[in-house]
């Protein structure tokens, strides 16, 4: 009788917090979301710029890559679980991503720039890795966004996206 009196409570709650709906995320959300990549954009920049080889160093870099990974997934999956944006959401969505764009082709650029730095250091496969794993989260993160926004903020993500691409193309090809 105590077993069962402690037990049925427990599955009750389970059952009901089960039931509870998914919250669909809202445009906010994902500006806050881009808000959190650019702070991960601006931090591996910062310290891929400043890297110049030592281990320290590189286990700070890749703590900013697993974090700027971290970023990007959950505003993947913010934006998948979100509603279709309005027009006027829809466009704070793309201008701010017409603001992150260029950070990101900076930092790759700027990671371009230190790839014998890194070579040296034995690290090549490693950050050859890592920029094949953000390409891709990016990638999922532009389809994510495009299937939410007006057509044609989409269309002005394809374009914004093909300059990521193009940058990330080049650092793999660096690396």
């Amino acid at each position: 009788m105590q077993l069962i009196s402690t037990i049925l409570p427990l599955l009750l709650s389970s059952t009901v917090s089960l039931a509870l709906p998914v919250t669909k995320r809202t445009a906010a959300t994902i500006l806050s979301d881009i808000s959190n990549i650019s702070s991960g954009v601006a931090t591996l920049t910062s310290d891929a710029t400043a890297f110049t080889g030592g281990l320290l160093q590189s286990l700070a870099l890749a703590t900013d890559v697993e974090s700027l990974e971290s970023s990007i997934t959950t505003t993947t999956s913010d934006a998948t679980s979100s509603s279709t944006f309005t027009d006027a959401e829809s466009d704070k969505i793309l201008a701010a991503l017409t603001t992150l764009t260029p950070q990101i082709v900076t930092l790759l650029t700027d990671l371009d720039a230190k790839a014998s730095t890194v070579s040296s250091a034995g690290y090549t496969s490693t950050v050859l890795s890592a920029l094949k794993t953000l390409t891709t989260d990016t990638d999922a993160l532009f389809a994510a966004l495009k299937a939410k926004v007006d057509s044609t903020d989409a269309a002005s993500l394809v374009t914004l996206q093909s300059k990521v691409d193009a940058a990330f193309a080049t650092a793999v090809t660096t690396f």
